[in-house]
């Protein structure tokens, strides 16, 4: 499984020349690895990547995936082609670091998984704020807070400049493509998954005319609420239905019987335990950078495993769809229900 860089250089493939795409391109590069191709249905855009890192440009990777000079392959794609890459590239014996989430059912992730266990391949998930300062900051000071712990999230933006993030048949909307990462963290700071989840959703955005492409547009937004084991509670407050051009927003609490956690993102911390509060800011640093260094390491060094595995992408996607599922049936949703895809939505629509 190790690649010895006596016989070469790690050889990547980078499928999907947009803003992601770039980044891998780019940072495969500076870890030390040999970008071969990046491949892109708009030619154009995927000759201005491979430039960029001395690539050559293709509109499919068809050809390139059968190179033996070639050992992994990024795929960048919205979440829907993210199956169709994914299970080719492993099967042509390339390991694979997908973005996330990991796709839009739990089927497609699981053939995904089998996959890469037939033909013995690493298959990863791009949970790239694992390797944010602010992410390691509220493990590091959550311990501080005792237990149990209350937790509450609030993500809110204006419409996503990529239309297919607001897409239900693209990458699913904001509760599958942006909560992915709160759930991957909180499931540390929980020891686990939740048992349920309680739902209310809106689609803000749906008469707005920059989507006005888009036949089936995902839920943009929604408030619900996560029980985990032991009583421990997490909510959620997340939209991107807000008018184009208004700021990201995104601010954590959590308060546990020693005291409480403010975290606005990549803007400062407070942490209240006394009459002096403490107040910080989370150093600067590219998380997709580190994250793709790091797997580079793991596989030509063996070092450990800290890149998000593709059953962390199903744990967090069956989140989602319960989360989708109460929404659509305004119900409480348990975890331990049969949870495969987004199901029929009918929000009621504001704006």
């Amino acid at each position: 499984m190790r690649h010895d860089l006596a016989n070469g250089p790690l050889g990547v493939v980078v499928i999907g020349a947009g803003d992601l795409g770039s980044r891998h391109a780019q940072h495969w590069h500076a870890a030390g690895a040999r970008v071969v191709a990046v491949c892109d249905p708009w030619l154009e855009r995927a000759r201005e990547v491979a430039a960029l890192v001395g690539a050559e440009a293709a509109t499919h990777p068809g050809a390139h995936l059968s190179r033996d000079d070639v050992h992994v392959v990024s795929v960048c794609t919205p979440t829907f082609l993210h199956e169709s890459y994914t299970v080719a590239a492993i099967e042509a014996g390339k390991h694979v670091l997908c973005e996330k989430p990991a796709a839009l059912t739990v089927s497609a992730a699981e053939r995904m998984k089998a996959a890469a266990e037939l033909h013995d391949r690493e298959l990863r998930l791009g949970l790239m704020r694992r390797f944010d300062p602010a992410h390691h900051e509220i493990l590091r000071r959550h311990a501080l807070l005792g237990g149990p712990t209350l937790a509450q999230a609030t993500i809110v933006a204006g419409l996503r400049p990529k239309r297919m993030m607001h897409d239900a048949r693209g990458n699913g909307g904001p509760v599958i493509d942006m909560c992915c990462h709160l759930f991957d963290l909180w499931r540390v700071i929980f020891d686990g998954q939740p048992e349920s989840v309680s739902a209310h959703g809106y689609t803000f955005a749906e008469g707005r005319s920059e989507l006005a492409s888009i036949e089936e547009k995902a839920l943009d937004s929604a408030l619900f609420t996560l029980t985990y084991p032991g009583g421990r509670v997490g909510q959620v407050q997340i939209s991107w239905g807000l008018p184009s051009g208004v700021q990201y927003i995104e601010r954590h609490s959590y308060v546990g019987p020693d005291g409480l956690l403010i975290v606005n993102w990549n803007n400062g911390m407070s942490l209240y335990r006394g009459p002096h509060p403490e107040h910080w800011d989370a150093p600067e640093h590219d998380a997709w950078r580190a994250q793709i260094a790091q797997f580079y390491r793991e596989l030509t060094e063996g070092a450990p495993r800290q890149v998000a595995t593709i059953d962390d992408g199903i744990d967090a996607l069956r989140i989602s769809l319960a989360v989708l599922r109460s929404v659509a049936e305004r119900r409480e949703v348990r975890l331990d229900e049969e949870l495969e895809r987004i199901p029929p939505l009918e929000p009621e629509v504001l704006g």
